[in-house]
């Protein structure tokens, strides 16, 4: 495969974001209806199952999720103006790209989340939430709104939910959106990089994003390998796909990376990344793997010493869930046949509509799937004493596998409709503040003319000039003769654009009065 048609293959990420998606559900299912699949075993001496096993279990255990829609937010946000910016005549467009992009993040997320909260509030107000506030399942009876004595009660945690979601990443109608707010970050963390480091050579560019992971890595706060060093690594990777001597090396070298290299890469990240949400020491393989990198010859029972992967004090879940996403990020990158497998169609149909899964499956699963596994009015057992169970209990097994079935079918067909209507009107409000906020090109030069700055024969070649270098250097761009183009063609076509420009501006100007082409006195 060439170099130039594997930079451009960026479908893969799209497939990506699908297959987050579906991580989500799965781990949300299993949350709801099977939380033992967190553990390496049901019990220490019982053998585990097979959605237990190392590696298999990560779908299920999920916390994969989020993470790749981190690493996502750092490489789609930085792949357009990186593109741009690498031309030196394009790099005030590349900026240009960064403000609009910038302007855009918060209303494309703020708008829908905040529509897919009113749609919970309404579903609060009518008491949907009622047969998930009683059931069995801790998760799911934490992640359900009461209902509120007051309707004045219920519409002000309405608005300072809206306003949480965004501040401290609490929503009560619906705490899946926590990552919302961390995403947004991580967005503009990828704006002010970009924003700085424009004009910088590609290699100190490169020193910056690998000097941010370490950060982020390093950094002891809660999320930071999520949402920090993910985003990071995002960027990296986004500035790497658009160096040429990096894409030749991956098409040359294909077959090893591919078949071997990548494999490793997403073996030995997922065997890290599945280990247990509790009871690590029940199993020898997570034992092992808390040992090693989690209490490393601790001095003293139950001290944890860390180590550069966990460091000490820091949440060893998410990080080996970094670490994961880590390995099959790099894995995919350097793969074309990864790549190829991603840009599927089935996988493309699944990530353009992730983020309506994201926003509305957690609402579904609490209302319907709860109806359907527990049944839509609230029954509880009563015992011989006359005492009545504390929780809802699943009525039966086949009312959970149909619960589960009608749950994914009824969150893909509300995720169809989402993108169909809600988010399509969410981008049009944002496409028309972005036209009132944003001077349009042709705006510009009215303006400029009518403050008496623009116009005149001089202002106009000038334009044409620079506007005929920008085509000549794109058309550079193109040429795939060798690893770096030729500037042969660029010289040929700049000395006759200035050839062409030296001779209109000796023409003779022409007025009303002079016909003939005279000079005027």
């Amino acid at each position: 495969m060439a170099a130039h048609q594997s930079a451009k293959n960026v479908k893969w990420v799209e497939g990506l974001r699908g297959i987050a998606s579906v991580m989500v559900i799965m781990t949300h299912v299993a949350r709801a209806f099977d939380f033992a699949l967190f553990f390496p075993r049901d019990k220490p001496d019982v053998p585990p199952r097979f959605w237990q096993l190392p590696i298999i279990r990560v779908p299920a255990q999920g916390r994969i999720g989020v993470p790749i829609f981190a690493f996502l937010t750092g490489f789609v946000c930085a792949l357009k103006p990186l593109k741009l910016g690498r031309n030196r005549h394009q790099q005030g467009e590349a900026l240009m790209a960064v403000a609009k992009s910038a302007f855009r993040r918060p209303p494309r997320l703020v708008l829908p989340a905040a529509i897919a909260t009113f749609i919970s509030f309404c579903l609060t107000a009518i008491g949907g939430y009622e047969t998930a506030h009683f059931c069995d399942s801790f998760w799911v009876r934490f992640d359900a709104p009461g209902m509120e004595p007051t309707f004045r009660r219920e519409l002000t945690r309405l608005f300072r939910s809206l306003l949480t979601t965004w501040t401290s990443t609490d929503n009560a109608y619906d705490r899946h959106q926590w990552a919302m707010r961390p995403l947004l970050v991580g967005a503009f963390q990828v704006y002010i990089l970009l924003a700085a480091t424009m004009g910088m050579r590609l290699k100190y560019r490169m020193v910056v994003h690998v000097l941010l992971m370490a950060y982020w890595w390093l950094n002891r706060q809660a999320n930071t390998e999520t949402f920090g060093s993910l985003v990071s690594l995002g960027t990296l990777l986004a500035d790497l796909s658009l160096h040429r001597p990096t894409q030749n090396f991956i098409a040359s070298n294909h077959r090893i990376l591919s078949l071997v290299i990548a494999p490793l890469l997403i073996l030995s990240g997922l065997f890290l990344g599945s280990y247990p949400q509790e009871h690590e020491d029940w199993s020898r393989w997570s034992l092992g793997l808390q040992q090693t990198f989690v209490n490393m010859d601790p001095p003293t029972p139950g001290a944890s010493r860390g180590s550069f992967l966990v460091p000490e004090g820091t949440d060893a879940r998410r990080r080996f869930s970094s670490v994961a996403i880590q390995f099959c990020a790099v894995a995919v990158f350097i793969s074309p046949v990864l790549r190829e497998f991603l840009s599927n169609r089935y996988f493309l149909w699944l990530g353009r509509h992730s983020f309506a899964v994201y926003l509305v499956h957690g609402t579904i699963l609490r209302t319907v799937g709860m109806w359907i596994a527990y049944g839509l009015t609230p029954r509880f057992e009563q015992h011989e004493d006359g005492s009545y169970e504390e929780f809802l209990h699943i009525r039966s097994d086949t009312s959970k596998n149909v619960a589960i079935l009608v749950f994914v079918v009824l969150t893909y067909s509300a995720a169809w409709a989402w993108m169909r209507w809600v988010d399509t009107a969410c981008a049009r409000a944002t496409q028309w503040l972005e036209s009132k906020v944003f001077q349009a090109e042709d705006d510009e030069e009215a303006e400029e003319t009518e403050k008496g700055f623009g116009g005149g024969l001089i202002d106009k070649h000038g334009k044409d000039y620079q506007r005929m270098a920008s085509i000549a250097d794109s058309g550079v761009e193109a040429i795939p003769e060798g690893p770096y183009p030729s500037a042969v063609p660029f010289q040929n076509h700049r000395r006759s654009v200035s050839q062409a420009t030296f001779k209109s501006l000796g023409t003779p100007l022409r007025t009303g009065s002079m016909d003939h082409g005279g000079r005027p006195p």
